[in-house]
């Protein structure tokens, strides 16, 4: 079995701090019940102060750093830890690999509720996007299935930049810096590594279809599938909508 790299132990052991706290066993229903209750209060205590969206920012933060830092250790620690690769040690069963993978979906679906009162303020194609993130991550946290969406979660890098972009304190120059950083990072994180991931976990799915029979119900398969053919179909419209914003 191979050895963890330095990256990796220092990942894991700033995952163990969450699992002191219990994170391997918190329910995914009060952390999402948690979640939103903070998203909402900093909602209604800050707003957006600045001209900064600051629920979508921490939020971003967290799930959209959280997940890399998923993504890093399947592709770099997964072996070392458990003998398999990722997500195919996810799909025979094995259990998330950290609590971190575990817990992130649960906190993106308290802040869909956010999400979704943004949507009535910005349009059909966000409030969509904010029922879908609810209904979708819901299901796979209701079936202990939320360490296979994670690594999906990738695509809230984005939304870091996103959430400041109108910044009233930013220069001209800032402002535009930040723009192209949004455009790089939707590019990156949303066209390109978010489907490469999908491709990844369904393909795994078909292949390892009946391990996964054995613990999970048909329905987190056509989730997944479904899940990735809305949110990459509204990633293409938000990068057309997005240019067309920037010119």
């Amino acid at each position: 079995m191979s050895e963890l790299d330095t990256t990796s132990e220092i990942l894991l052991s700033l995952i163990s701090h969450l699992d002191s706290y219990g994170a391997q066993e918190w329910s995914l229903r009060t952390v999402t019940a948690t979640s939103a209750a903070v998203f909402l209060g900093m909602r209604m205590q800050i707003g957006h102060k600045f001209d900064i969206d600051w629920d979508a920012f921490v939020h971003a933060l967290v799930s959209g750093i959280g997940s890399a830092i998923c993504i890093y250790l399947n592709m770099y620690a997964a072996v070392a830890m458990n003998g398999v690769t990722e997500p195919l040690g996810s799909i025979q069963c094995n259990g998330p690999l950290t609590s971190l993978h575990r817990i992130i979906p649960a906190i993106t679906q308290g802040y869909a509720i956010c999400d979704i009162i943004n949507g009535f303020r910005l349009g059909p194609a966000f409030l969509a996007h904010g029922i879908a993130t609810f209904t979708v991550v819901g299901i796979f946290n209701e079936f202990n299935a939320s360490h296979i969406l994670t690594p999906m979660l990738v695509m809230e890098v984005s939304t870091i930049v996103l959430a400041i972009l109108r910044a009233n304190f930013f220069t001209p120059l800032l402002q535009l810096v930040t723009q192209a950083t949004f455009a790089l990072l939707f590019f990156v994180c949303r066209i390109i590594i978010s489907p490469m991931v999908h491709y990844d976990i369904t393909s795994s799915m078909l292949l390892m279809s009946e391990d996964m029979g054995k613990c999970f119900p048909k329905l987190i398969f056509y989730t997944t599938i479904l899940f990735g053919t809305f949110f990459h179909g509204l990633n293409a419209f938000c990068k057309s909508y997005s240019s067309s914003f920037f010119r």
